[in-house]
């Protein structure tokens, strides 16, 4: 995970978090408060349209303080993700920006071959 200005490349961001790209090694980062997980480009795209598809799920329903109630089992059996729907509201469109440039790269890099 490089972070220096020249080999990282931004696709999204907001308030709380960004998903970018570390043009070197090609590996990408979702960075959302105080999560930060690294990816390659297929399984940050399937981690999110998990996150963002199950958000409505019962097994993902439970009430816990600060108002977050959707709390995702992760593969390590004693660490969870825990979100307010407002939160994934927010990390769906953070997603949807990043796919937008993903997308839209690719066409570029289509149209150029």
């Amino acid at each position: 995970m490089h972070q220096n200005s020249t080999s990282f490349h931004l696709l999204a961001e907001c308030a709380n978090g960004y998903i970018g790209e570390c043009t070197c090694c090609r590996e990408f980062n979702f960075a959302y408060k105080n999560i930060l997980l690294a990816f390659q480009e297929e399984e940050m795209c399937r981690f999110l349209e998990w996150l963002v598809d199950s958000r409505y799920h019962p097994d993902t329903f439970q009430p816990l303080p600060h108002q977050r109630d959707r709390v995702y089992c992760s593969p390590l059996s004693n660490m969870y993700l825990a979100f307010s729907l407002e939160e994934l509201e927010e990390v769906e469109a953070l997603f949807g920006q990043a796919r937008l440039m993903l997308e839209a790269r690719k066409i570029i890099s289509d149209s150029a071959s």
